[in-house]
């Protein structure tokens, strides 16, 4: 069977998080089509209809495990939309501090754990940087796995100092946060921050100081980072940079998808009306959809009406548009931004996108350059708290219906709710991996991950390892079952787990 089904601690089955990737090949052995299907929990389903407002902020975060911190900002934004809510500025910053911290624990760990294994497969055995690719990635025994895996400590730890725990806390509430801002918890966070970065991202990541890696401009200036320095090139990105141009994971999966962000990180701008308005004019990641050409405004009220309608809207994508979302969308969303609006320069990322698009190589390279520019916004954010100021304000609760949306690790997530007599009547959540894997579908087109496969080349059909780089590129948090089907008669050829 692709999925069991297990029965959660609040009474409903849960199905475990299993992707399943049917692949039609033709003669030559290259993709024609591909359709990906996941019994992972879509939407509501109904489970919260008829349960208090606030079970929005319960519910959701604990079945989305992997993202609870941000799917309980989203629910907490759907609320304080309705209720026509206010934040303190200290409430605006505390949560842009522990969203970032959510991401940052996400990205080491998820490379190390589940993306660079997949570049010690003996399927590139035949590759000159294997062996060195072998003995620094390969899972548990790899020389930078535990490394990598220790760094995800410190953001969660940065956290955990503020919101209690992750990823199940009760931080984020209706009006602002659960906690205040005290010097040692400050002192602390900075600290965290420091060994974050002294510990792993400058010394095994990058192999220099941050503020050098920032530095880089374009594809050139990438290249000549690399040969500048023997600890450049020898960094684990310096290694994961070589071994993905020999492996040709810059071509793999490539395409020029349409990408969407909803925009996250609230500026502190004084107190905060909570709206889809301002959440779109006050983020300092900006939220906008990208056509392959041009960023356009984001129309908010399309997709309240269509969550409140309860259409299939991961099917549907943006405005009927296949969209992909995550780490590719915000860095390029940013840097297009920057130049489209205020005439500045697009930034490294941007730079390199317009040579290399979106592949395995930038999808995953994403990732991991946001975190890079993480931390010195996190630094920024910590100085920007006041000791003693108010992290809370008071809520009215009232009937009426709100959306909140921002972005998860995956991307862009939204939550939406309507409130009859003070409980939930209708709540409906569009998740980042649905979009990425079934948009536009409705519409007879393909989705961002199906169109990434296609026109690959699989070269070994028992270990299909191109399916799963392309399908772990979009962090998709779910182990991917490939079944492999002739195109013309759609017999089954082949069956695997990657």
């Amino acid at each position: 069977m692709l999925a069991k089904e297990k029965t959660t601690a609040l009474g409903f089955a849960q199905a475990e998080k299993d992707l399943l990737a049917k692949v039609y090949l033709n003669r030559r052995g290259i993709v024609t089509r591909a359709t990906f299907r996941s019994p992972v929990y879509q939407g509501d389903k109904g489970i919260l209809a008829g349960h208090p407002a606030r079970a929005g902020l319960v519910i959701p975060s604990r079945i989305f495990g992997f993202c609870g911190g941000s799917h309980q900002l989203a629910a907490a934004m759907a609320l304080e939309h309705a209720w026509k809510a206010e934040l303190p500025p200290n409430a605006l910053v505390l949560r842009s501090v522990a969203q970032a911290a959510e991401i940052l624990q996400n990205t080491s760990r998820w490379f190390y754990t589940t993306f660079a294994p997949g570049l010690a497969d003996p399927s590139f055995s035949d590759k000159p940087l294997f062996a060195e690719a072998s003995r620094r990635f390969t899972a548990f025994k790899g020389a930078s796995f535990r490394a990598g895996i220790m760094a995800g400590t410190f953001p969660m730890a940065l956290y955990a100092l503020f919101a209690g725990q992750w990823p199940h806390s009760n931080f984020i509430v209706p009006g602002g946060v659960s906690t205040s801002v005290q010097p040692k918890e400050l002192t602390r966070a900075f600290s965290l921050l420091d060994q974050y970065c002294r510990e792993w991202l400058e010394p095994a990541w990058l192999g220099c100081s941050l503020e050098r890696y920032l530095e880089i401009r374009d594809w050139a200036g990438l290249m000549g980072w690399l040969e500048e320095k023997g600890e450049h090139f020898n960094s684990d990105f310096g290694l994961f940079l070589r071994v993905a141009l020999e492996y040709g994971l810059d071509e793999l999966g490539r395409v020029e998808p349409h990408l969407l962000s909803y925009g996250a990180f609230h500026n502190k701008n004084g107190y905060f009306a909570v709206t889809p308005e301002n959440h779109l004019r006050s983020v300092q990641f900006p939220g906008a959809y990208f056509d392959g050409n041009m960023l356009h405004s984001l129309g908010h009220e399309w997709l309240a009406e269509s969550l409140k309608d309860k259409k299939e809207i991961h099917r549907l994508g943006y405005k009927g548009e296949p969209v992909e979302v995550g780490p590719v969308a915000r860095m390029l969303i940013q840097g297009k931004h920057a130049i489209q609006y205020n005439g500045h320069h697009p930034g490294l990322f941007a730079g390199v996108y317009a040579h290399k698009s979106a592949s395995v190589f930038t999808r995953t390279w994403a990732r991991m350059h946001e975190a890079c520019e993480l931390v010195n916004r996190m630094r920024a954010w910590l100085s920007q708290l006041e000791v003693g100021a108010p992290c809370q304000a008071a809520v009215r609760e009232q009937d009426g219906w709100g959306l909140g949306f921002t972005e998860a690790p995956r991307g862009a997530l939204a939550h939406f709710v309507e409130l009859e007599g003070g409980k939930i009547s209708n709540y409906t959540i569009l998740q980042p991996t649905m979009l990425n894997l079934q948009s536009g579908e409705a519409l007879g087109k393909t989705s961002p991950m199906a169109n990434a496969l296609k026109d690959t080349e699989i070269k070994n059909l028992s270990r299909p390892i191109e399916v799963g780089l392309i399908a772990r590129s979009f962090d998709a948090c779910l182990s991917c079952d490939v079944e492999l089907y002739k195109n013309r008669s759609e017999k089954e050829i082949g069956k695997v787990r990657v």
